[in-house]
């Protein structure tokens, strides 16, 4: 007994002595071989669209604004709403070409540090990522002229990662949808609709490997799930992004508790999308409306749809803020368009 007791000491007294070397910022060494270590988890990363020098490239920077890096960097091209795999090894994003005065609208993939492109589809809108990283959706473009608006699409596809292949989800009726985000468990895309599969303007949530679709009732636009699944956020109308609860029962999925997290009087509030912990939000703000193209690969059209240059920043707020409670800005550079907020997270 008193052995056992002579080798408890032994283990306990390096014990406290870590404790206290980690509590005074002294170290230990020596007998105890013990070694106090603490490693910080990489840091999340925020990627956006935004048009500076008469070019739109994606850039990224840290959770605080900081670190600002060019991301694609290619004068000749015009680059647009990046959407991260949940592995944050890639990045797929839309390409405008201009060529006859005439707009050819890509969908791309790349590593995500902006080397090895390649091309997914022609005449693509809005992507978004399957939680599991082996698939991509996004819509089609309607017409074969291209369109600004966003909600100028028809029909939703599947890009296989590791094949290569595309195949058509299995409901013909998908028509005037954009800006999906796939929900953690993976059976439903939730996404907006505008005009089409009998909706003047609503967000639904369509069944991945299915043909319901159901409708949410929360109104407005531009919808984002967490990456949980179990909370959604959207702009209410153009003055306010809200935040609430989503759960996935056999009828479909359901939204509850809605809060409104900021709204300004005057200001347009668009693209939320969840941090990866679902504990803030970033989202554009900037003047709204109808805005004339300005420059190279700039549109006429209102200032939130992709290809549109506003003057117009990223915001960050957190989920359980007041709508006093003002949000952290991100980017401060005056003269360019800074939009749609995509978390990212180093593999």
């Amino acid at each position: 007994m008193q052995q056992h007791l002579w080798n408890r000491t032994q283990l306990a007294f390096p014990l406290v002595l870590l404790v206290f070397g980690c509590a005074f910022g002294f170290s230990i060494s020596g007998d105890a071989r013990l070694v106090a270590q603490t490693t910080d988890p990489p840091a999340a990363r925020i990627l956006f669209e935004a048009y500076a020098d008469a070019n739109w490239d994606i850039w990224s920077m840290l959770a605080d604004g900081s670190d600002l890096q060019n991301v694609t960097a290619t004068p000749d091209k015009h680059e647009l709403y990046p959407q991260a795999s949940p592995d944050g090894k890639h990045i797929c994003f839309l390409v405008d070409e201009t060529t006859d005065r005439s707009t050819l609208r890509s969908l791309w993939l790349m590593q995500a540090d902006g080397t090895k492109r390649q091309k997914i589809a022609d005449n693509a809108r809005h992507a978004c990522w399957s939680p599991d990283g082996k698939r991509i959706a996004f819509a089609q473009q309607e017409f074969p002229k291209f369109n600004i608006k966003d909600f100028v699409t028809k029909s939703l596809y599947f890009y296989e990662i590791d094949k290569g292949t595309i195949a058509k989800h299995p409901n013909s009726t998908i028509e005037h949808i954009y800006v999906p985000t796939w929900s953690a468990n993976g059976k439903w895309l939730v996404t907006t609709v505008h005009g089409g599969m009998g909706f003047g303007h609503a967000i639904i949530a369509i069944e991945v490997d299915g043909d319901r679709v159901v409708d949410l009732k929360i109104g407005g636009c531009r919808p984002c799930l967490s990456n949980n699944g179990r909370q959604i956020t959207w702009s209410r109308d153009d003055h306010t992004i809200c935040v609430a609860d989503i759960s996935y029962p056999d009828e479909g999925p359901i939204v509850s508790h809605i809060r409104t997290i900021y709204q300004h009087p005057t200001l347009h509030l668009y693209h939320p999308d969840f941090s990866p912990d679902g504990r803030s939000v970033t989202f554009s703000m900037g003047p709204g409306g109808r805005v004339a193209a300005d420059g190279p690969g700039t549109h006429t059209e209102v200032a939130e749809m992709v290809g549109v240059k506003g003057l117009w920043d990223i915001y960050l707020q957190s989920i359980n803020a007041t709508t006093t409670t003002s949000p952290r800005q991100l980017t401060h550079r005056p003269h360019t368009s800074n939009k749609e907020s995509e978390w990212i997270l180093p593999p």
